[in-house]
C-alpha cells in the first residue's frame, strides 16, 4: 500500500520529484549514484515526526511500496525489518537497486563468485566485502551483483529504490550450502 496522500510530507515529495528529474535527464552510468545522494539528502532531511515516516514506523510494515513511478517504473519500496530478518544471497536480474538505512542496522554481504560461471545451475559463492547500513548510509547495488541482507540491530527502517518492478524480471537467487542457483520467474 502507498503512503496515505494526507501524510506525506515535503521531504518525501521533493525526494519523488529529484528522482523523476534524475531519471528525465541522465540515463547514464551514474544514474544509481545520483539516486544513492538524493537518498540520503532524504534520509538527513526527515524527522521520525514527519507525518509519512512516522506512518512507516508505526505501521512497522515489512515490506510496502511508497511510490511507482507512472512514466518512469521506477518503485521506492519501504521497509520495518525484525531483528533476525534477512534473505539469502540474490541479484536482481537486469536491474539496479539502491538500499538506504533511517534506522537500525543492516548488513549487506556483497559476494563475487569463485568459480567460473559457466554452469549455470550452480555457484560457488564468496563474501567480497560487507555493507553495514546505518542511519542515513546509502549503497547503490549494480546489475548483476550479488547480495543479501540480514539485520544486525533492530528495528531496521530501510528505504530500497528499484529502477524497475522486480517481480516483471527474471532474477536469481543463490544457495550458499548447495551451491544451486534458482530463478525467480517474473510474474504476470
Amino acid at each position: 500500500m502507498a503512503l496515505d496522500p494526507a501524510t506525506t510530507s515535503n521531504t518525501f515529495d521533493r525526494y519523488i520529484e529529484e528522482l523523476r528529474s534524475l531519471w528525465r535527464d541522465s540515463q547514464d552510468a551514474e544514474l544509481p549514484f545520483k539516486v544513492k545522494a538524493a537518498m540520503e539528502r532524504m534520509i538527513a532531511s526527515t524527522s521520525p515526526d514527519d507525518p509519512w515516516m512516522a506512518e512507516i514506523i508505526r505501521d512497522a510494515d515489512p515490506s510496502r511500496e511508497l511510490y511507482r513511478d507512472p512514466d518512469y517504473g521506477f518503485v521506492q519500496m519501504g521497509h520495518v525489518h525484525p531483528e533476525g530478518h534477512g534473505n539469502t544471497p540474490h541479484d536482481h536480474g537486469p536491474c539496479w537497486v539502491v538500499y538506504g538505512a533511517y534506522t537500525g542496522l543492516t548488513e549487506i554481504p556483497l559476494y563475487e563468485r569463485a568459480d567460473d560461471g559457466r554452469n549455470a545451475d550452480k555457484a560457488d559463492l564468496r563474501i567480497k566485502e560487507v555493507h553495514r547500513l546505518g542511519p542515513g548510509v546509502v549503497y547503490p547495488y549494480l546489475t548483476g551483483q550479488i547480495h543479501s541482507t540480514q539485520v544486525a540491530e533492530p528495528p531496521a527502517v530501510v528505504f530500497r529504490f528499484l529502477s524497475a518492478d522486480l517481480t516483471k524480471i527474471l532474477r536469481r537467487r543463490y544457495n550458499l550450502e548447495t551451491g544451486d542457483v534458482s530463478l525467480i520467474e517474473p510474474q504476470s
